[in-house]
């Protein structure tokens, strides 16, 4: 499985204009250590994860893997779009009108 959290924390610290130092000292984590992870030469445990995002003020979610490409389309969307993948109906279950 490729991780898309590490360009994700990169790309949100950089849009919000902090600096490594500044989320690595509020996460309790060295420049180093959160460069590394940003970098992806590091695998970060869940832990470190969760600190990271609440320095940024955000929220860590896991989701069911099947919902995940719903709950994708929703965030690049801004909000505006949910939509869910539809089953099939299955005519063999209409009752003959």
């Amino acid at each position: 499985m490729i991780s898309l959290i590490p360009s994700s924390i990169r790309r949100y610290r950089n849009q919000r204009h902090l600096t490594l130092e500044n989320v690595s000292g509020i996460a309790g984590m060295s420049v180093q250590h959160l460069s590394e992870i940003e970098s992806s030469k590091r695998d970060p445990r869940l832990s470190s994860i969760e600190r990271i995002a609440d320095a940024m003020e955000l929220a860590v979610m896991l989701v069911p893997e099947h919902m995940a490409p719903d709950i994708r389309r929703y965030i690049a969307s801004q909000g505006r779009v949910f939509t869910t993948t539809q089953t099939q109906k299955d005519p063999s279950n209409d009752d003959p009108a």
